[in-house]
């Protein structure tokens, strides 16, 4: 991999990991339009931290109030009333389905075709989520969770964007759209972190090239800090369509030249 590649791999893992538009799906197509390799198993691993740096970045000190209000409701006995507890069960779908399925998707799931079938789904999803109704007023309970955490293991499916599919459901399940936003990346953290850990197990740093991963990882930090900060401004104020839209243009792109 040379350090071009290694550059714009990791823009892309920082852009596309927090907008709804799948990084996994660019992560696939984008060396296969151009016809270059991808990043090996360590790079994907290292930036996958460089994402969760982003997201602690913004989420951090949100994540240490959920933290210490959560060590005062144990004490109070009031675990169930917990956003940590919420967060805990929206996470296990997907380390369920990661660990026991993450194979199969990574041997049969990989295509293009499946890339394309999964962009325009979702985009489907969100045309629909924004004729939804939404109250300011409705919090998250757990089985608003548990729903947003198994459609972040649905995100597992290249094309599906975690984000995008998550958002959406929160959405659908008539969530105002901060704490839809703020839901969703804060149920990526303890995902990412798990996924990450379990596969540090394989990765290799005897390698000439880690100071290439190095600077691959820092620019997916910067650009995921600055593609969470433009989706929380953005959603502010504006809909899904946008990226529906040109999930449908990428699909059709990806169809076109597969033929």
């Amino acid at each position: 991999m040379t350090l071009a590649q290694s550059i714009i791999l990791g823009l892309l893992q920082g852009v596309t990991e927090f907008l709804p538009i799948s990084s996994s799906a660019h992560l696939i197509l984008i060396p296969w339009f151009f016809q270059f390799q991808g990043g090996t198993l360590t790079f994907d691993v290292m930036l996958h931290f460089a994402t969760l740096f982003a997201t602690l970045s913004l989420y951090g000190k949100s994540l240490l109030t959920i933290l210490r209000e959560a060590i005062s409701g144990v004490k109070r006995g009031k675990l169930k009333e917990l956003l940590l507890t919420k967060i805990i069960v929206a996470s296990f779908p997907a380390c369920f389905v990661g660990y026991f399925f993450n194979d199969f998707i990574e041997k049969n799931l990989r295509g293009p075709y499946v890339c394309a079938f999964m962009l325009v789904s979702v985009a489907i999803l969100m045309f629909v989520a924004e004729y939804k109704k939404r109250s300011k007023n409705r919090d998250i309970n757990y089985t608003t969770a548990l729903i947003m955490g198994t459609a972040q293991a649905l995100a597992l499916i290249p094309g599906t964007s975690r984000s995008g599919i998550t958002i959406t459901f929160g959405l659908l399940m008539g969530l105002e759209r901060k704490r839809t936003v703020d839901f969703s990346f804060l149920i990526s953290i303890p995902v990412i972190l798990g996924a990450s850990f379990y596969e540090i197990k394989h990765l290799d740093f005897r390698t000439d090239n880690l100071i290439i991963y190095v600077i691959g990882m820092i620019s997916a930090t910067i650009a995921g800090v600055v593609s969470l900060k433009f989706l929380i401004s953005y959603l502010k104020k504006y809909s899904l369509k946008i990226f529906a839209y040109y999930r449908i243009f990428v699909a059709i792109l990806v169809l076109s030249f597969s033929k």
